[in-house]
């Protein structure tokens, strides 16, 4: 009994603020969507094709800020309200797999919306970037808990370059890019997005070993 409170506080608490961030995209895309499309003569028209694009920056930027701010902050104040550590854990896993499942079926719909059919290699690339980016910020946020002061400026310079490198590389080579990789072969594509989903669920599985590690000696340094 005791052990399904717990299991229920924890997808009640880290659920709800996976699907605030969420809700924090979603404005964002909606925003971007009509901002940029306030000189064009087809607002509506051109509404999900900028919305999907910005939003896909976004959402993908956002599961690495999340797990930064989110996990980083809460975790430590989890602890001190007398939550376990593996608990705790768990509980910021909750809050990154409620987050990119609900921005993600949101960027599919929106994909959608936009070209009026399915991209399979563009959803399988963004539900990658999605795995990639939650598992730098829970790195991110390792270092944040292990090193004080000297992490979180690792983390603010990382959060900056990635902000920065996403909107330019989205706005100014998005069209190269596209091109590029629809003169490939398909075999190929699916085979980099296949190594690419390998590496990235890796790399997760690493960040959360090592959260779990920090977090066990954490509580002493607190």
């Amino acid at each position: 009994m005791a052990e399904s409170r717990i299991i229920k506080r924890n997808v009640l608490f880290w659920g709800k603020s996976g699907l605030q961030l969420t809700g924090i995209m979603l404005i964002f895309m909606v925003v971007y969507g009509f901002l940029f499309n306030m000189g064009s003569s087809s607002i509506f028209g051109d509404f999900w094709k900028t919305a999907y694009f910005y939003g896909g920056i976004i959402s993908v930027l956002f599961a690495l800020i999340g797990s930064i701010s989110y996990v980083g902050a809460y975790l430590p104040m989890a602890l001190s309200f007398g939550s376990g550590r593996r608990e705790a854990v768990f509980g910021a896993q909750i809050f990154c797999i409620a987050y990119g499942v609900s921005s993600y079926i949101i960027m599919v719909l929106a994909g959608i919306m936009s070209s009026g059919k399915l991209d399979g290699k563009l959803d399988v690339l963004i539900a990658v970037l999605f795995i990639f980016m939650t598992a730098v910020g829970q790195l991110v946020s390792v270092a944040q808990m292990h090193f004080g002061i000297k992490g979180m400026i690792i983390g603010i310079v990382i959060v900056v370059l990635c902000m920065v490198g996403g909107f330019v590389t989205g706005i100014g080579f998005i069209d190269e890019i596209m091109v590029w990789i629809n003169g490939m072969q398909t075999n190929v594509v699916w085979t980099l997005l296949a190594i690419g989903a390998i590496a990235s669920i890796a790399l997760y599985a690493v960040s959360v070993t090592v959260l779990f590690r920090e977090m066990r000696y954490y509580e002493v340094k607190a």
